[in-house]
């Protein structure tokens, strides 16, 4: 019988063991989840940005910045759709690295055509002094590109000059950046010279000269700023359109000499001439801007007054909000080509395609958002510089925000951010396409691993931007695109500097957002497991965690709308809370949980996240492991019962006493 009374010890120790160990899970399960996202060691500290020479450029005041001159002389022969040219290279070295020899892209011959192929054929090469001697040059015509050997080794903050004579022919076909077309029985044709004449290549430190060659994806052009003087010659009683100011205009022999200059420094020049442009033109006199608009007769119906209003509003709305445009001219010319538009230096093109554009808008609706994306390139592109080869999709992506803004500042009827157009493009992407879709890589890169350059840099940056705008609040996203625009005036910015600026904006650290939301190829695919609720607790334990985890380089962080139901529907908890990659939940709650829901329909918290399923407004699920529902407060029925046995072991032992005496 002492052996019975042993196991029976044994039976009551076990459990009250088990209750204590059921108290411990029970206590390390419902410990709160912080989000704490670690930065990478090289980054703890961000260095604040250089000092911006905004506020002197702003005055003109250009004392102590050395840049390059180019003087630039075009002579158009409309017979050949050819120009002849001269360009007078005072080359300035800002990099501390010595040159013996300099590049240049020849993009015309990498342009798309009808049947005329494109070419920059360069004559000679040769000194600025008398008598000009000859200078070494190669030429690439593969890679679009050439380059200068000079005679001596061009030290830092140096100059070397040298002539560069070439003949550019056009591309025929309404195609692509440079071209003719059109004819002239219509009052249709128009030379466009863009990108036509040999651009010096940027130098940098992360790739040395940028030497890509011309891109059919995205834009490949990457410059440096300089000055221009640009002189171009073309047939009487044909009208042009030209970076800069019109400094002079002489006619003689049946040909007009007109004489440009954009009076600042610029990325680029351009120009496009017809003898039917109709021009119209105001001064925007907030900063005594002349602004004009180039077009054809057959568009006189949509573009008249029209795109001359949309240009002074854009101007009005960034000038007044990021800082100035600091150019007295600015021009909107009508072009041929097979995308919307295109941004040049104090000159943007927009297509005669507008006419007839039967998308799920009107031809109006199509041309206005042309000339205010195209306009906003002014601020982000030319007097804020980005490598469009390596980080095309940023000024891309900021340009496209920007022109939504701009609608939703004239059309608030559109409802252009309730919500934000590229919300579902982004959930469904990969549903749709499966692809994997990178923001922080180049364009050729893009092309390389299979995603799509269009898409990152017109629809996912820019709703990665709006994003962020709802993250950090609408007054410091605009202080802060503002202020990146002021400290990198007239230079070279990338995505790392508009993170430091974000982050002096707003004080705080912001790696968490930008690390995951550039880098990782895909969205996160959240999925809810492990749902337990005790109902002697009144707690609820559930995981949310990305199955695409394994593919991300950071763990995206974000605030998700999480709603709880009992039996019948009925809500018993609606909140917010940060899921950080793999991310535990525990929510005490009266009345035992019947569902769980993550809700994506809540717009300002604007969820990303992969759709497994088309018109997926909410992650559900329903199995939820219900603990202790029998009796309440286990731990006490088990001392009941424990005192009830040591109540049986006394009474046992007392009656076995009796029976032995």
């Amino acid at each position: 019988m002492k052996f019975k009374i042993n196991i029976l010890n044994l039976t009551l120790l076990t459990i009250l063991c088990l209750s204590l160990v059921l108290d411990l899970v029970f206590i390390s399960n419902n410990i709160s989840m912080s989000i704490s996202i670690k930065k990478d060691d090289e980054t703890d500290t961000l260095s604040n940005p250089i000092a911006s020479d905004y506020e002197d450029f702003k005055e003109g005041n250009f004392t102590g910045h050395e840049y390059s001159s180019f003087n630039l002389s075009l002579y158009l022969d409309e017979d050949t759709s050819s120009v002849q040219g001269n360009l007078t290279v005072d080359f300035y070295n800002n990099d501390p690295v010595n040159f013996t020899r300099i590049p240049f892209h020849i993009y015309p011959s990498g342009m798309q055509y009808h049947s005329r192929a494109g070419n920059i054929d360069i004559i000679n090469v040769t000194s600025v002094t008398e008598p000009k001697n000859p200078l070494d040059f190669q030429v690439f015509s593969e890679n679009q590109l050439m380059w200068v050997n000079l005679t001596s080794e061009l030290q830092p903050s140096n100059r070397t000059s040298f002539i560069i004579q070439f003949n550019t022919t056009l591309p025929d076909g309404g195609i692509d950046r440079a071209n003719e077309y059109g004819w002239d029985h219509n009052e249709t044709r128009i030379f466009k010279f863009a990108n036509a004449y040999p651009q010096p290549c940027v130098y940098d430190e992360y790739d040395g000269w940028n030497t890509d060659p011309y891109l059919s994806t995205g834009d490949p052009f990457y410059f440096d700023m300089a000055y221009y003087d640009l002189i171009i010659n073309v047939p009487e009683n044909m009208t042009v359109a030209a970076t800069g100011k019109l400094l002079e205009k002489d006619t003689l022999s049946g040909r007009t000499t007109l004489h440009y200059d954009p009076e600042l420094p610029v990325r680029e020049v351009t120009f496009s001439a017809s003898r039917y442009f109709i021009i119209e033109t105001i001064i925007y006199p907030d900063a005594n801007i002349n602004i004009s608009t180039y077009f054809i007769p057959k568009s006189y119906s949509l573009w008249h007054n029209f795109a001359l209003t949309i240009a002074i509003n854009a101007i009005d709305l960034y000038h007044s909000t990021f800082g100035d445009y600091c150019y007295s001219t600015f021009n909107v010319v009508e072009e041929y080509t097979h995308f919307g538009g295109m941004e040049y230096p104090l000159q943007v093109y927009a297509t005669e395609a507008a006419d007839y554009y039967s998308g799920q808008y009107s031809p109006e609706w199509y041309l206005e958002t042309i000339i205010a994306h195209e306009t906003a390139h002014q601020w982000f592109y030319n007097l804020l510089g980005v490598d469009e080869v390596d980080w095309g999709y940023l000024d891309e992506g900021i340009v496209c925000w920007v022109t939504d803004w701009y609608k939703d500042f004239y059309h608030p009827n559109w409802d252009i951010f309730e919500p934000y157009w590229g919300l579902d493009s982004l959930r469904h992407y990969s549903l749709n396409f499966g692809l994997p879709s990178k923001i922080n890589q180049s364009v050729p890169e893009c092309l390389s691993s299979g995603t799509d350059y269009w898409y990152i840099g017109y629809t996912k940056t820019n709703t990665i931007f709006e994003k962020l705008r709802l993250t950090v609040g609408n007054d410091d996203f605009i202080q802060g695109l503002s202020i990146f625009f002021q400290v990198y005036y007239f230079d070279i910015a990338d995505l790392t500097d508009l993170l430091n600026i974000f982050e002096l904006v707003t004080g705080d650290s912001l790696d968490w957002f930008f690390y995951p939301w550039f880098n990782n190829p895909y969205l996160p695919n959240y999925q809810i497991s492990n749902a337990i609720y005790d109902v002697s607790a009144k707690l609820l334990n559930f995981t949310v965690y990305d199955i695409n985890e394994n593919s991300h380089q950071f763990s995206y962080s974000q605030l998700i709308p999480i709603q709880i139901f009992s039996q019948g529907s009925t809500i018993e908890f609606d909140g917010i809370k940060w899921i950080n990659g793999t991310t535990k939940i525990s929510i005490y709650l009266e009345n035992v949980p019947a569902k769980i829901r993550l809700d994506y329909t809540t717009l300002n918290e604007f969820v990303l996240f992969q759709a497994s399923y088309y018109y997926m407004d909410y992650l559900e699920v329903s199995n939820i492991f219900i603990t202790n529902q029998l009796i309440p407060g286990y731990n006490l029925l088990i001392l009941i019962l424990f005192l009830g046995l040591l109540a049986v072991l006394i009474s046992f032992k007392k009656s076995r006493l009796v029976t032995r005496y």
